[in-house]
C-alpha cells in the first residue's frame, strides 16, 4: 500500500498533507493526502478510483504511462478487481470461460492484448482461477487400469492397430493397453491429457513410433524434451519391421528438417538396435524416408499370426 501512493505522489496524483501526524509503522509517511484535481484532468483515470483497487492490483506499468490509461482499460481493470474480490469463492473454469465473463470475448485471455494485458498488472491465469483447457487425443484402450501405452504418428497406422487390439493380436510383438492417435506435432501440447482420463503418466509406460523421417524424429525429440520425467521410449519392434518390409525407401515429397540435439538423442536410442540404428543413420544420409504405412493392416496381422 505504502509503495502505491508514493507511486501516486510521485506521478502528482496525491499530495501529502504536511500538517498530518506521520503513520506509526514503517515506511513513515504522513496520513492523509490530497487529491490534485489538476492532474486528474490532464489523465484518463480518477486518483480515487486508482486508489480503490491499489491493494488488488499493481497498476504500476499504467501509472507511469498517462497515455495507456484510456477507458477500456480501465473498464477492463474495474472487471478483474471485482472478480479478485470474491475469488476465493469461485470455482476454477477454463481459459476461455473466464475471458468471456470478464471481458466479452472468449480468446481474448489466449490473445496477444490479453496476455500483455495480465503480464502489465503482474497477475496470471492462476490469479483468474483459470487454466488453459487440455487438447484432447484420440485413443483406444483395451484394459484397465492402463499401464503400457503405444503412441503413434499417423492415422492410418492407429486404425490399423486398433483394429489388431480388437482382435486380440499383437502390435508388431507389442500389446499396448492403450493406442493414441498422436496427430504428428499435436501429440506435444495433447500428452497430459492423460490425466483427464485418470490415468497417471508417472505410472504408465509410453511408447512412440512414427514415419522413419526427419520430421517423426523430431517430434518424438521434441517429446523428450517436453517430459523428461515420463517413462518415453521408442517402439523399437516397430521400427524394426517398418526396415524389414521397405525394399527402397522413399523420396520425400515436401524438404524436412530436425533439431540436431533432437536428432543427436533420439539416434542414441537406436544404439541397442545396431542395425536399427545404421539403417536410419543411411536414411539421414540419403534423404530418405519409411512411411508408417509400410505397415498396413494386411501385413501386422500376418506378422501377428507367426
Amino acid at each position: 500500500m505504502a509503495d502505491s501512493i508514493n507511486e501516486l505522489v510521485a506521478e502528482g496524483f496525491l499530495e501529502p498533507v504536511k500538517s498530518s501526524p506521520m503513520s506509526s509503522k514503517q515506511p513513515y509517511m504522513y496520513t492523509y493526502f490530497w487529491l490534485n484535481k489538476s492532474v486528474s484532468t490532464q489523465v484518463g483515470w480518477d486518483p480515487s478510483a486508482v486508489l480503490s483497487v491499489q491493494n488488488l492490483l499493481d497498476l504500476h506499468y499504467y501509472l507511469i504511462r498517462p497515455e495507456t490509461q484510456t477507458q477500456e482499460v480501465w473498464e477492463q481493470i474495474v472487471q478483474v478487481s471485482n472478480f479478485l474480490r470474491t475469488a476465493k469463492d469461485r470455482e476454477i473454469i477454463t481459459t476461455e470461460e473466464r475471458s468471456l465473463e470478464l471481458f466479452g470475448k472468449e480468446k481474448w485471455l489466449s490473445e496477444t492484448e490479453g496476455k500483455q494485458f495480465l503480464t502489465r498488472l503482474k497477475l496470471t491465469l492462476e490469479s483468474l482461477k483459470s487454466v488453459n483447457a487440455r487438447e484432447p487425443f484420440i485413443y483406444f484402450s483395451s484394459l484397465v487400469p492402463v499401464r503400457n501405452i503405444l503412441i503413434v504418428e499417423n492415422k492410418s497406422f492407429f486404425h490399423s492397430a486398433k483394429r489388431l487390439m480388437l482382435s486380440e493380436k499383437k502390435i508388431c510383438g507389442l500389446f499396448p493397453d492403450m493406442l493414441i492417435y498422436g496427430e504428428g506435432w499435436k501429440i506435444d501440447s495433447s500428452l497430459l491429457f492423460l490425466e483427464e482420463l485418470a490415468i497417471d503418466p508417472l505410472q504408465t509406460t509410453l511408447l512412440y513410433v512414427g514415419d522413419m523421417d526427419k520430421a517423426g524424429l523430431d517430434i518424438y525429440g521434441k517429446l523428450k524434451v517436453s517430459y523428461p520425467d515420463l517413462n518415453l521410449g521408442l517402439a523399437l519392434p516397430i521400427y524394426e519391421q517398418m526396415m524389414k518390409l521397405t525394399e527402397e525407401p522413399y523420396m520425400y515429397n515436401v524438404p524436412q528438417s530436425c533439431n540436431p540435439d533432437h536428432l543427436h538423442n533420439v539416434l542414441q536410442e537406436f544404439s541397442n538396435y545396431p542395425e536399427l540404428k545404421s539403417y536410419m543413420e543411411r536414411l539421414l544420409e540419403e534423404d530418405r524416408r519409411v512411411p508408417q504405412e509400410i505397415l498396413n493392416y494386411e501385413v501386422m496381422a500376418r506378422l501377428a499370426e507367426r
